[in-house]
């Protein structure tokens, strides 16, 4: 057992300005607080390390590595979003689907335009006629699109007729920009259809199938309809 009074005897308190000051002993024993547990952290991270168990040292190294993953994320994100959505073994282009989306339009409006007109626009008319501002055909009510717009690839669209009458040719030459090669992009041919299947746009309009065609049960009624319908001729 320690005899606490000797040990006082052979080193007696040195006394600090301003107040009371710690003992030699007391010195030596925070001392060696501090290597034991400094000992302790070095047998802890030894035994860490034969374990094989990874060390994370969050320092500037650190950071700059953890900055430089996410940069490089970042581009393959950008560039996956520029150039088409990757799904599995899949690959969705968005230009052909912006050139499907931008025919499904031109479609529709030249569906319209038969509609009211009777016919497509003529080869030579082009799809410029669909954004006139105005025009002296009979039926016409246009224009049906605001402006006629190249395909995603900078080319015009191809458009003619066929000489059947029936619908007309429309389709974008696709990333070569050749006409007739396989990646060509063609429109939903069903679409041409579409107006005349739901006439809900035309608010009334008649088509033109049904212009001059009269159904009134008397004779007085059917003349008063017809001078009527003169209006929108």
């Amino acid at each position: 057992m320690v005899d606490y009074n000797e040990l006082r005897k052979k080193f007696p308190m040195r006394k600090q300005p301003g107040g009371a000051g710690k003992s030699p002993l007391h010195r030596k024993s925070s001392k060696a607080a501090v290597k034991a547990i400094a000992r302790e952290y070095e047998l802890k991270k030894a035994e860490l390390r034969a374990s094989g168990a990874p060390v994370l040292r969050r320092g500037p190294v650190f950071y700059g590595v953890l900055v430089l993953i996410l940069l490089v994320v970042g581009g393959l994100v950008l560039s996956a979003a520029h150039n088409g959505i990757g799904l599995g073994k899949r690959r969705i282009e968005l230009k052909p689907l912006q050139a499907r989306k931008s025919m499904d339009a031109l479609v529709i409006a030249l569906g319209r335009y038969k509609f009211h007109v009777g016919e497509y626009p003529s080869a030579s008319e082009g799809l410029n006629v669909l954004a006139v501002k105005a025009l002296n055909k009979k039926g016409w009510d246009g224009p049906y699109v605001n402006h006629i717009v190249r395909d995603p690839w900078g080319n015009d669209y191809v458009y003619d007729t066929r000489p059947d009458g029936g619908h007309p040719i429309l389709y974008s030459k696709g990333p070569d920009g050749r006409a007739g090669t396989t990646d060509d992009v063609m429109p939903d041919q069903g679409m041409f259809e579409e107006p005349f299947r739901d006439t809900s746009w035309t608010k009334g309009w008649a088509p033109y199938r049904l212009r001059g065609i009269v159904v009134a049960p008397d004779a007085e009624t059917k003349r008063r309809v017809q001078e009527e319908m003169k209006q929108y001729d």
